[in-house]
C-alpha cells in the first residue's frame, strides 16, 4: 500500500478524531466541574485496568513497618464525623453569638461568620452524600479482597464500597472548605489533605484511584456549593 493511499484512508478518521476532540474541548469549557470528574475517570482507566492492584501490592511489600504504623495512626483524621461536628459547632456558636449581640453591626458580623461555617458544613455533607451513593453504585472490592482472595474489580450494587474513598472525600472536602473559609493556612491544608488521602493506600484500605476520585469529587462539589453561596452578588464565604 502506497503512502498516499494510506493517507487517503486515514484522513476521514483523523478528521473525525479532530472533530471529537474539538467537541470535547467545547463541552469541557462549558461544564468545567463535570468535565473535571469525567476526565478524572478517564485518567484513572489505566489504574482500573490493573495498575491499581500492582501499586497496592508494591506499597504493601515495600512500605516499612514504621511508615505503615505512622499512616495507620493518622489515617482516621479522614473520618467525616469530627469534621461535621466541628463545622456544625462553628455554625451554632456564631448563630448563638449573633442572637446575643447587643448591636446591629455585631449581629450582622456573627451572622456572616455563621454563613461561612454553614458553607463548610453544606459542602462537606453534599460530597459525602455523593460518595456514599457512588460507593453503592460502583461496588468496588477493597484491596483486602485482592490480597486475600484474588478478587479485583467492580461489582455494582454488591455492597463492596471501595470506590470512591470516603476518608479522602472527607479530609479533602474539609480542607477545601477551610481553603475558602480561613485561607491563612492554605499550604497546610494541601499537605494534610494529600497525606491523609495517601494514607488510605498505605494502610491497604483503598486503591490509588479510589483516593483520587474521592478527592476530586470533594473539590468539585465544594466549588459548586461555593458558587451557590455567591449567587446574586452575595459575599464570599471567607471569614471576616
Amino acid at each position: 500500500m502506497s503512502l498516499s493511499s494510506l493517507r487517503h484512508r486515514l484522513t476521514p478518521a483523523l478528521h473525525l478524531g479532530s472533530r471529537a476532540l474539538s467537541q470535547a474541548r467545547i463541552w469541557s469549557l462549558r461544564h468545567p466541574r463535570l468535565a473535571t470528574l469525567v476526565w478524572g475517570l478517564v485518567g484513572c482507566l489505566p489504574l482500573f485496568l490493573g495498575l491499581d492492584a500492582w501499586l497496592s501490592q508494591a506499597v504493601r511489600l515495600k512500605l516499612s513497618g514504621d511508615l505503615r504504623g505512622f499512616f495507620s495512626t493518622i489515617t482516621d483524621i479522614g473520618l467525616g464525623g469530627p469534621w461535621y461536628i466541628g463545622f456544625a459547632a462553628g455554625w451554632l456558636i456564631c448563630m448563638a453569638t449573633a442572637g446575643l449581640s447587643l448591636t446591629t453591626e455585631a449581629h450582622e458580623l456573627w451572622r456572616i461568620r455563621a454563613r461561612s461555617w454553614g458553607f463548610a458544613l453544606m459542602s462537606l455533607a453534599a460530597s459525602g452524600i455523593a460518595v456514599q451513593a457512588l460507593k453503592f453504585l460502583f461496588g468496588r472490592a477493597r484491596p483486602k479482597f485482592y490480597f486475600n482472595e484474588g478478587v479485583y474489580g467492580f461489582f455494582p450494587f454488591s455492597g463492596h464500597n471501595s470506590f470512591p474513598s470516603g476518608h479522602s472525600q472527607a479530609i479533602v472536602g474539609a480542607m477545601t472548605a477551610l481553603w475558602f473559609v480561613y485561607p491563612r493556612f492554605r499550604p497546610a491544608y494541601v499537605v494534610i489533605g494529600a497525606t491523609i488521602a495517601f494514607s488510605r493506600v498505605a494502610v491497604g484500605a483503598h486503591y490509588l484511584s479510589d483516593t483520587i476520585m474521592g478527592s476530586l469529587l470533594a473539590i468539585v462539589v465544594c466549588l459548586w456549593v461555593r458558587d451557590r453561596y455567591r449567587d446574586n452578588g452575595r459575599p464570599d464565604v471567607t471569614l471576616p
